[in-house]
Formats: structure tokens, sequence, C-alpha cells
């Protein structure tokens, strides 16, 4: 199948959060705070790039965002009534395997947040939990098919900017109501590998 890759590269400008949900099991008498305090780094997304645990953003969550970043845009496709890219996006990209940062997991250190108990926003008792953070400046490059020939590489840019503002990865992201995760591009190569088609032409009559 032909198709277009964008090889993307980004630059965080707020910090990137993660609360990866874990199974590390409780060890005998340990206090949720105790627990909390021991296992808060199993909350990132780590992965082995090139030999070396890293510290990455899920291919689905990333992909997540470039899609809600069409969804809030609601940009009307040309020449398609009121069709918006939309589903465009959400069936016609599919990011390449998990986003690595290039962080190695032992070197991130943690921040305490006050968070509901229950795990739900506005009830329950709020406890003081821990949460892996990388400061501004991360940056990453990875590959995004895009297989929908209608998306063009400024309608994709257009849009991944808009992920980038308004949507951002991660924990406590904006599309979260939050301010982490928020990215610019930083560099866009788009590869065309699509065949070119041949279009038999009518003789003209002499």
């Amino acid at each position: 199948m032909d198709f277009v890759k964008a090889r993307v590269t980004l630059l965080g400008t707020a910090p990137l959060s993660q609360s990866h949900q874990h199974g590390e099991p409780f060890m005998e008498g340990e206090s949720h705070d105790d627990y909390d305090a021991r296992t808060w780094r199993s909350k990132l997304n780590v992965e082995v790039v090139d030999g070396k645990p890293s510290v990455v953003i899920p291919a689905f969550g990333m992909q997540t965002a470039i899609v809600a970043a069409a969804k809030y845009q609601s940009r009307k496709i040309p020449g398609e009534g009121s069709k918006t890219w939309t589903a465009k996006f959400t069936s016609g990209i599919s990011v390449v395997g998990p986003v690595s940062l290039n962080v190695d997991p032992a070197s991130v250190r943690s921040i305490i947040i006050s968070a509901n108990a229950d795990g739900r926003r506005g009830g329950g008792k709020r406890v003081p939990r821990r949460l892996p953070q990388i400061p501004p400046g991360w940056k990453t490059t990875f590959d995004v098919l895009v297989l929908d020939p209608i998306i063009t590489e400024e309608v994709f840019r257009e849009t991944l900017e808009a992920a980038g503002l308004f949507i951002g990865v991660g924990q406590f992201r904006p599309h979260n109501g939050g301010t982490n995760g928020r990215f610019i591009i930083e560099k866009l190569e788009w590869q065309d590998n699509r065949r070119p088609v041949s279009v038999k032409r009518e003789r003209l009559a002499a």
C-alpha cells in the first residue's frame, strides 16, 4: 500500500507528567503513602529502545492527541459539505510504534500533587501523590503514516500544531483541563511514497 510518511520532531514547551497504571504489589505492612513513595517511577511508560530503557509516549496516546485536535478544530473539508477532518484523522493516520523521549527512567524526578483518594475529580478525601515529571525541553522524533491521501502536509501540520497547543500529551494535559504536555513542531519531513498513476487520454479526432 502506498502512503505518505511524516517524520515529526516535537519540542516540549511544558512539563510532561505520566500516570501509567501499574501492578506493583504492596509490601507487608506498607502504607499507601510508603507504597506511593516506593513505586512512583513505575507510573512512567517505559520501553526498551536501541537496547536501553527509555520513557515513551504510547503510540495510541500520541495518535489520540492528533485526532482530538482534528475534532477540536472542527474544520470542514473543502468540497465535502459539512464533513470535518475528524473521521479522516481517526482512520487515516497511524503513529508508528512508541514515541521515545530518549530519557532514562532512572533520571526522572517526581513531584507531589494533592489528588483525590478515590481517583475521581471533585470528590472524596485528598491525599498527597507522587508523579514522575520531565521538565520542558523534552524532545522526540517519530513517524506517522498518512494513509488517507486527502490529508495534505498543510492540513497535517495545522492539526499537529493544534494538538500541541490545545490537547497535549500525558497526565494533566490541556485537553483534560491541565497545563502539562504542550509541544511545538521543531521539524516536519513529508515523504510522499505514492506512485504516480498514468491517465489514459482519448485521441482527438483529426
